[in-house]
């Protein structure tokens, strides 16, 4: 991470997302290796850069609530699983953010939203995002998890909503 003075960094917004999630208060052990920069796969296909967003929480710059970034994320867990600090769990941080974007009345923008709802298609019918994301298959118990972070991040009602909008379309 880059280097800043104590002038640089605002609490507030920080201690706003730890109020709602207390494991968020983990990001601060964010070390910046990078690690989970480099086997993202939304890194891979998009400008998706975790360290940027952990930063900008950390200065609290609020306007990561409006930047298309979160909103790349695939919540594939490929972060959570390589990085060397324990407790760290960026998905739960993103999902996090997306809700307050949507409190904010921001939201996604078309582009975003479209790519979310290609991921979220993707994960409810064939169960994944991208081929393998994690080597191996996922437990039925982490399925189930997963199903509860859909519904807590509302992928199943976006999914629903562009599925209705495509059938009006074919009509």
């Amino acid at each position: 991470m880059d280097q800043y003075s104590d002038s640089d960094w605002n609490w507030d917004f920080f201690n706003e997302i730890v109020e709602d999630i207390e494991d968020n208060k983990n990001i601060i052990e964010c070390t910046s290796w990078g690690k989970c920069v480099g086997a993202c796969p939304a890194a891979k296909v998009s400008n998706f850069n975790i360290r940027r967003i952990i930063r900008k929480v950390l200065r609290g710059d609020k306007s990561v609530l409006k930047d298309s970034d979160i909103w790349y994320c695939y919540l594939c867990e490929m972060c959570k699983r390589i990085c060397p600090r324990d407790g760290i769990n960026i998905p739960l941080l993103i999902i996090n953010l997306r809700n307050e974007s949507f409190k904010k009345g921001f939201g996604p923008k078309y582009n975003d939203l479209r790519k979310y709802v290609e991921m979220s298609e993707r994960f409810l019918t064939t169960g994944v995002v991208v081929e393998e994301p994690l080597g191996e298959a996922l437990s039925v118990e982490r399925v189930k998890e997963l199903n509860v972070i859909c519904n807590f991040a509302r992928i199943k009602y976006v999914y629903k909503a562009s599925k209705g909008n495509k059938d009006k379309i074919k009509t």
